[in-house]
């Protein structure tokens, strides 16, 4: 009899704590990825010589810290390789000698945003929602190989070559959402990007594709 009434008083006294850990609990961190093809004049640019007919795609990761406000960071990157042959000709039509030359290009564009959700009910299908942050625009252009040294064809004179180009920019633009099912939403987001360094150069970016939230 003593030990049930001392059973029956410890749950008397734990049931109210465990009542306060339940209220007290936080809230699930709401995680989202995202997969879209991307665009923009740094990786189109990075395209054009080896003639590529799709774009990057582009990786997101973000964190919802409000249910109105959330932080992201993605990132796209393409490479292009590619390579020439010619024959040079002297100016009395005959061979110079040969020239080739291997190369790749490559772009690399990363992007910090805040993004803050301008419709008005949240339970809503449709968001639109601003954004705003920063974008680096790495392009790089490296190259190997030979061409015929004056005067004496069958000699060849290798050669390589390497640059690069960062580009820092202020980005904004709008981001528009639709919720499919659950978690996963439909989206498609532009950005005008200002670049810090010379402000006179204005590009844009783009991306659409779809967005799994965790924590729903």
């Amino acid at each position: 009899m003593f030990s049930r009434s001392i059973s029956i008083g410890a749950a008397l006294l734990t049931t109210p704590l465990l009542g306060l850990a339940q209220t007290i609990t936080p809230e699930a961190p709401r995680y989202y990825v995202g997969l879209s093809a991307f665009t923009s004049s740094n990786q189109r640019q990075s395209r054009e010589i080896d003639a590529s007919k799709w774009p990057p795609l582009q990786l997101t990761l973000g964190y919802q810290l409000r249910p109105r406000l959330a932080v992201q960071v993605s990132a796209a990157y393409s490479n292009s390789p590619g390579s020439r042959t010619a024959n040079f000709v002297d100016i009395y039509g005959g061979s110079a000698g040969k020239y080739h030359v291997d190369y790749r290009n490559t772009a690399l564009s990363i992007t910090a945003l805040g993004r803050y959700t301008l419709t008005r009910t949240l339970s809503h299908r449709f968001q639109l929602d601003a954004l705003g942050g920063f974008t680096l625009d790495r392009a790089t252009y490296q190259s190997e190989g030979f061409y015929p040294a004056s005067g004496n064809p069958n000699e060849s004179i290798p050669f390589r070559r390497a640059s690069d180009v960062n580009q820092y920019s202020l980005s904004v633009g709008p981001s528009l959402r639709y919720r499919l099912v659950g978690g996963l939403e439909a989206m498609a987001e532009g950005t005008v990007n200002m670049d810090l360094r010379s402000p006179r150069v204005v590009t844009t970016s783009g991306a659409a594709g779809v967005r799994y939230r965790f924590g729903h």
